[in-house]
């Protein structure tokens, strides 16, 4: 006999009871993780599910910014006019108009200095992205050669940020700047 005086034995009517509600609670429980788990397979892919699933948006937008910022920091003096072109040629609104404005003064630098730059990128990561515009941000180094380089290869470590838009079904760079 128990220490309080009364008998705690567990009737078989009571065991029963107890199993009933031990029952309930794991069908409620079932139940209630069964809706969670149709709703989560319900709904529809957000941006960023489509983003690291390698939509055709973000492979464009890396292929965009890869091409920019290698055009942008590749130089070589006797090319530079190209180069120029191709820089443009992936550019709009205000960093078109701020590269255009710089632009004699970038040939005549590359010129002067016998400048050469080979751009290699290193990594691309998109920070944002929708149906029509992106921020990016990139890695780059450059290997330099120029007079004031005694013609020896420098290594030059760049990081970029770049606002890209879509225009006609093209990514093209409408912003870009120096980060870290």
């Amino acid at each position: 006999m128990p220490l309080s005086g009364h008998d705690e034995r567990i009737t078989p009517g009571a065991r029963a009871m107890n199993l009933r509600r031990y029952n309930l609670v794991l069908l409620l429980l079932g139940v209630a993780l069964g809706a969670a788990l149709a709703v989560l397979l319900a709904r529809e892919p957000s941006g960023d599910e489509e983003t690291e699933q390698g939509s055709a948006p973000y492979a464009e937008v890396e292929r965009a910014a890869t091409a920019e910022v290698q055009a942008f920091l590749g130089i070589d003096h006797e090319l530079v006019d190209e180069q120029a072109q191709t820089v443009l040629d992936g550019a709009t609104g205000d960093f078109e108009e701020q590269y255009a404005a710089q632009l004699d003064s970038l040939k005549q630098s590359a010129r002067a200095q016998e400048s050469t730059a080979v751009a290699t990128v290193l990594e691309v990561g998109i920070s944002e992205i929708d149906r029509a515009s992106a921020t990016v941000l990139v890695a780059a180094d450059t290997e330099v050669t120029s007079k004031s380089t005694a013609g020896e290869p420098r290594t030059v470590p760049w990081r970029i940020q770049l606002q890209l838009v879509e225009q006609d079904g093209r990514w093209l760079t409408s912003g870009l700047r120096f980060v870290g």
